[in-house]
């Protein structure tokens, strides 16, 4: 049976291609490549733009992305970027992780870079750019699947010849899959919804220690090892935020997590953490001490007006929960888009 680098030369061949000229693309593909990539995965990609599709190779959909799949190749556009981390491994030795969001027309998922690959994905990745990911592994995460690179997958940024019609521009990653909805009008299982409202209350905000890839909890017993992850890692603090949102149609009791809490308190997971101990230390029970700490360092939150973009869950004890996926400042040129566009639907 042929190897894969026997298949692409040979349908390069046919497509006119000499040997000399097909060597001469696999050295500038190799200069130009973010990774270190073998003579295998530069014909792959050279193979990707020119349209040759191995049997077994074709670009899945995302939705159709499934925890325990290996060496799936998908296409999307880069819809969300984040900083890289550095963490220590129990070796001593230094480790660095980056998450990035991919979306296509069927839905969107986390890809996760390590050490190298993740410096080099900071360094040339831009929100907007179109990833080719090839032989990618698929893992479970908290909020669910999500698409590690790992030694063997190749990465093409922005690659050729790429049908327009399986991606979305850049201008419709927010609205693309949120739909604006009155708080009044939500109900329990309601995806993809994106409300706009004021901040109203400060429940609590609380923190765990939680895998640095997938942030699912861990516990002393785990000692390090994540089990969903199935790997050695250093344990970060994730924060999750509760507050009360109006409308002015409704209230809904509003989740955010992680990067989120952060961004909506304006601090760093470690420093909530930090702060929370402190009330801790005075003898408040956990869920007291994360009420005092918004209420003496974030009272300020309170009336802030913001979009929020997320699912709606129930929970058996507060009821509907509005669980955030993304949080956006107010664009009054966009809402007063938004309220032209919903009055003249209205004259219709």
């Amino acid at each position: 049976m042929e190897d894969d680098v026997s298949i692409i030369m040979s349908k390069l061949m046919e497509k006119g291609y000499t040997e000399a000229e097909i060597k001469e693309k696999i050295r500038l593909k190799k200069e130009a490549s973010m990774f270190n990539l073998t003579t295998k995965g530069i014909l792959s990609i050279i193979a990707s733009e020119e349209g040759i599709v191995l049997s077994g190779r074709e670009d899945l959909k995302i939705e159709s992305l499934k925890e325990g799949m290996k060496d799936v190749n998908v296409l999307g556009r880069v819809t969300r970027k984040y900083a890289p981390k550095e963490f220590t491994r129990d070796d001593g030795s230094q480790g660095v992780v980056l998450n990035l969001t991919i979306m296509d027309k069927t839905g969107e998922i986390a890809v996760v870079f390590w050490d190298e690959n993740a410096v080099r994905c900071s360094e040339t990745v831009n929100k907007g750019d179109i990833l080719k990911i090839i032989a990618g592994q698929v893992k479970g995460g908290i909020k669910g699947p999500q698409l590690y690179i790992s030694t063997k997958s190749k990465i093409i940024v922005n690659p050729e010849n790429v049908d327009p019609s399986l991606l979305p521009e850049n201008f419709t990653f927010k609205s693309l899959k949120y739909e604006r909805t009155n708080i009044s009008d939500l109900n329990s299982g309601d995806k993809f919804k994106e409300i706009r409202g004021t901040i109203a209350k400060l429940y609590s905000v609380f923190f765990y220690d939680g895998c640095p890839t997938c942030f699912r909890k861990m516990d002393a017993a785990q000692k390090g090892f994540c089990k969903h992850c199935k790997q050695e890692v250093v344990s970060t603090k994730v924060a999750i935020l509760d507050l009360g949102i109006d409308d002015s149609t409704g209230y809904i009791r509003t989740s955010f997590f992680k990067d989120k809490a952060e961004k909506i308190l304006g601090v760093g997971a470690d420093q909530v953490h930090d702060g929370i101990k402190n009330y801790l230390e005075k003898g408040f029970n956990f869920k007291n001490a994360g009420e005092a700490y918004l209420s003496d360092n974030h009272f300020g939150l309170l009336g802030k007006e913001i979009v929020v973009s997320g699912n709606v869950a129930e929970s058996e004890y507060v009821g509907n929960v509005f669980q955030a996926h993304n949080i956006y400042e107010i664009d009054l040129e966009e809402e007063i888009e938004k309220v032209i566009e919903l009055i003249g639907r209205e004259i219709q």
